[in-house]
């Protein structure tokens, strides 16, 4: 999704839970932002070390316990590339405080893309399944721009390229 898009969604509907956050998918690829500064304190973290990342760490594995909890999740970009999503949605449930806010953007439609690996791509009704405890204030499905050129049916250096669209969520966790 383009940024524009990220950011108009985020105007119209974040309102984000004071206090940290954690930004999980942190690291920064390609010159893209720096999720972390949005906000006034926050950890990021990421399968791999690169800039942007504070904590290396699995995410489909129990964040450290001395990591504490979080009063807004920041997850960009990275349920697609998680093999068992399940299992990061819930131990980054175990870490949001009650009341606490989630801001969840996940391609629905775009081409495979390897950071490491491409693995899934989310509906709607599966961030009800993967996030129980969330109350979903807004979800909507976004297109960006298109990517190179679009060339409907055809391949473009052997792969079939289309306009991106995702899903973008924000909730709130239930007490």
């Amino acid at each position: 999704m383009a940024d524009d898009a990220l950011d108009q969604f985020a105007e119209k509907w974040l309102r984000l839970a004071e206090g940290r956050a954690l930004v999980v998918g942190s690291k920064i690829y390609g010159g893209r932002q720096d999720r972390r500064t949005l906000y006034s304190e926050a950890v990021g973290v990421d399968l791999e070390d690169g800039a942007g990342v504070d904590l290396v760490h699995d995410c489909e594995e129990p964040l450290p316990a001395e990591l504490g909890t979080f009063n807004h999740i920041d997850c960009v970009s990275v349920l697609e590339h998680v093999k068992r999503p399940w299992k990061l949605a819930e131990n980054i449930d175990a870490v949001l405080n009650p009341g606490g806010t989630i801001f969840v953007c996940v391609p629905f439609v775009w081409r495979i893309h390897a950071y490491p690996s491409d693995y899934w791509r989310v509906t709607s009704q599966a961030l009800d399944v993967l996030f129980p405890s969330i109350d979903w204030l807004s979800r909507k499905y976004a297109s960006g721009p298109f990517l190179r050129k679009v060339v409907r049916g055809m391949k473009v250096g052997g792969q079939v390229w289309m306009q991106r669209s995702e899903l973008v969520g924000f909730g709130r966790k239930c007490a």
